[in-house]
């Protein structure tokens, strides 16, 4: 059964990135917005476990009975998989005067400002007419004008995204501050023995304000659906409250081409993971692909360090330590060229490590295809 889950902060969260930050080796704790898939899916299966009455130490037993391996069997065990758990998200949303939710996504990286308040989108450029380094070929970027441009930052409301995957230049961004507020807040560790501050330990953490109507939506599949329809969780770091809220139905899909055209881009919403850095390894598509298809040109920003597995699978209570990864962020583009009929085989736009949970299943590599043409 498929269903939405739209949680709504009732405090401030924090989100923390990639980075290390342990006392007196870094003062800065910076938060990530959205959460990561990593981030979302182990608020639900916390909230599947508390609900089913399992312990937690029934629920790593090495020997569990009947009820613990059917709650292990749908929302998986750490480190070793998430069962039948399937998620869609998070995504950025905020709740509308009549009850119902908008979407929003980051910026594809293919928009650029024009400085006029407009916006353009950028294409492949057919036929090089100087040598570059660009790897397997690949063409540059580029749009059609005359004025200066810059890097578009921000948010696309749902109704607007539609436009920019219609390929129209009237869409409207939403700058990140009518979303969120970054509220930095100092402090310093406290040596409880001496009942005084540690020396050279301050520090600063940013945390998440959200505008009032902002949460995360996600679709949540292989779980039934929270008993009571609404109520609190804990979310993030500190594990701050937020309140969620039971949607009977599933997301409602982007418009997508189908079969695709022969010109095609995939838009990431979701961050993705590939062996290859940002592709597969060898440039090999066709685990997301029917047909031959070719990578033409990328537009990504800069790679996203984020948590995956626990390191120590065989005594995981004893070692927390996370490995971290190299991620293509939300908001980067690949354009394609078919070179025969091609279709997207409805698999998220990811891959995994081995010998660690389907990332693609937690929700990453969500992504929206549209057509593109050449400058």
């Amino acid at each position: 059964m498929r269903w939405q889950l739209f949680l709504e902060p009732s405090d401030v969260l924090l989100f923390r990135d990639g980075r290390p930050f342990a006392a007196g080796e870094d003062h800065l704790a910076r938060s990530l917005f959205p959460p990561t898939p990593f981030t979302v899916q182990g608020a639900v299966r916390s909230k599947a476990l508390v609900d089913s009455g399992i312990s937690m130490a029934d629920y790593v037993s090495d020997n569990p009975a009947e009820k613990v391996q059917e709650l292990r069997d749908r929302i998986g065990v750490p480190a070793k998989g998430y069962g039948q758990l399937r998620l869609l998200g998070p995504f950025v949303a905020q709740r509308n005067d009549d009850g119902t939710l908008t979407r929003y996504f980051p910026v594809p990286a293919d928009v650029v400002d024009t400085g006029t308040g407009n916006y353009a989108i950028a294409v492949p450029l057919r036929g090089l007419a100087f040598s570059a380094n660009y790897p397997d070929t690949l063409s540059p970027l580029w749009v059609r004008t005359d004025l200066p441009t810059k890097e578009a930052r921000g948010w696309i409301a749902e109704p607007q995204f539609v436009k920019y995957l219609d390929r129209r230049t009237d869409f409207t961004v939403t700058r990140e501050t009518e979303l969120v507020h970054r509220e930095p807040r100092l402090g310093i560790s406290l040596d409880y023995e001496l009942r005084r501050p540690t020396e050279g330990m301050l520090y600063q953490t940013e945390y998440l304000r959200l505008r009032e109507g902002v949460g995360f939506l996600l679709e949540v599949d292989g779980l039934e659906p929270f008993k009571p329809p609404a109520g609190s969780l804990p979310l993030g770091g500190e594990a701050r409250p937020a309140y969620y809220e039971v949607r009977q139905r599933p997301l409602t899909p982007l418009p997508r081409p189908d079969p695709l055209p022969a010109r095609f881009k995939v838009v990431l919403l979701t961050p993705a993971w590939f062996s290859g850095g940002w592709r597969p390894r060898g440039g090999d598509w066709s685990k997301f692909f029917t047909g031959r298809v070719r990578l033409v040109a990328a537009a990504m920003h800069r790679a996203q360090a984020l948590g995956g597995a626990y390191v120590d699978d065989k005594r995981r209570r004893d070692n927390f330590q996370k490995v971290m990864r190299r991620f293509v962020p939300a908001g980067s583009v690949f354009f394609f060229e078919a070179a025969d009929e091609a279709t997207y085989k409805e698999v998220p736009f990811t891959e995994t490590p081995e010998d660690e949970g389907d990332f693609g299943q937690i929700g990453f590599g969500c992504v929206a295809l549209a057509e593109w043409n050449y400058t």
